[in-house]
């Protein structure tokens, strides 16, 4: 290998690989975060509802009247919580960044051993266009059944 293509490995490497690969691991690391934040909010949303039905129990006429709107506005909380949850597809797309950035690092490994540097740069690159040909499936991907 010459000096030059070592120097033009490196600097792809650095450049394109490396960056890109952290930017994958970021994302997927912020769509992860974002889907266990709203299983976390819904979820106490739907505990609180239950709490206030229960509460409901133990009070008058009145308070269960209160409570028992409480539990139905809180409850109704949720479910816009799992509607935008689903809207915005935090898993899906976190799985999206985790696959990339496994075939990344796949590629990252084999990237200083190889010999052909037009075919290493091809496979990158097609992974790249994988990655984003993934993002049209996600819009065209009907809802799964309740």
């Amino acid at each position: 290998m010459s000096n030059r293509e070592a120097a033009v490995r490196r600097l792809y490497k650095d450049l394109r690989i490396t960056d890109q690969l952290t930017f994958y691991r970021r994302r997927s690391d912020e769509y992860h975060r974002a889907d266990n934040q709203g299983i976390i909010v819904r979820n106490t949303l739907l505990g609180l509802a239950a709490l206030a039905g229960v509460a409901g129990q133990l009070l008058g006429e009145t308070g269960r009247t209160v409570t028992g709107v409480v539990a139905a506005v809180l409850a109704a909380m949720a479910t816009a919580v799992t509607a935008y949850e689903t809207l915005i597809g935090f898993a899906p797309v976190a799985k999206l960044y985790d696959d990339a950035a496994l075939s990344l690092e796949e590629a990252e490994l084999d990237w200083d051993a190889g010999t052909d540097l037009a075919a290493d740069v091809d496979r990158v690159e097609q992974i790249f266009r994988s990655e984003a040909g993934q993002w049209g499936q996600l819009t065209i991907q009907p809802p799964p059944a309740p």
